[in-house]
């Protein structure tokens, strides 16, 4: 299990068996959830499936390839979106974002980004974490800029999906970005709630 971590206003725990209805009701089921996405909606709509491969593929200690947490508001527990890293080397990773579309434009998505930096900068060691981002998901291409990820480039029709062709911008951030470590310095460490 993966240790909890937080922000000041969310808390991120493991993705877990038992979060299958919330992310279903919250924005699994959302048809505005599939716009901005270049993936096939129907290869998420199984969530107890999806949740119980994340959990047998995951990797464990040093050979873990995938870190996902679902968010919830401290103030009323409610899910509002998640978070997850991808390991596609020990000191790469792949950083994935989701709010749910009623909680878009309160810098949820920034604060969820913000803290994941700081998780694998800080406790990961890694060494550069980078995004592929739709064109067409404004939401999150802003927030890229918002927490300093260098644009690398596009790619153009890289993608197949929904019928048609998607082009994706590539953003990363290194260790040695100076963005990196105060991102890294104003989080504190993660609390370890379980072993």
């Amino acid at each position: 299990m993966l240790p909890e971590i937080e922000t000041s206003r969310l808390t991120l725990r493991e993705l877990a068996p038992q979060d299958a209805p919330a992310i279903l009701a919250a924005w699994q089921n959302s048809p505005t959830q599939w716009l901005y996405q270049a993936v096939e909606p129907v290869e998420f709509t199984n969530v107890p499936e999806r949740i119980a491969n994340y959990l047998k593929y995951r990797g464990d200690g040093e050979r873990r390839r995938i870190y996902d947490y679902v968010a919830r508001l401290k103030s009323d527990g409610r899910l509002i979106g998640g978070v997850s890293l991808g390991r596609s080397h020990p000191a790469i990773a792949s950083i994935g974002l989701r709010v749910v579309p009623s909680h878009g434009g309160r810098g949820y998505g920034t604060e969820l980004a913000r803290r994941m930096l700081a998780f694998g900068f800080g406790e990961l060691r890694l060494n550069r974490i980078e995004a592929d981002v739709a064109l067409e998901n404004k939401p999150c291409l802003c927030v890229m800029g918002k927490i300093g990820m260098q644009r690398e480039g596009v790619a153009r029709e890289c993608i197949f999906a929904q019928g048609r062709w998607w082009t994706e911008a590539r953003y990363a951030m290194l260790a040695s970005d100076a963005a990196a470590i105060a991102i890294a310095r104003a989080h504190p460490k993660t609390v370890l709630t379980s072993a």
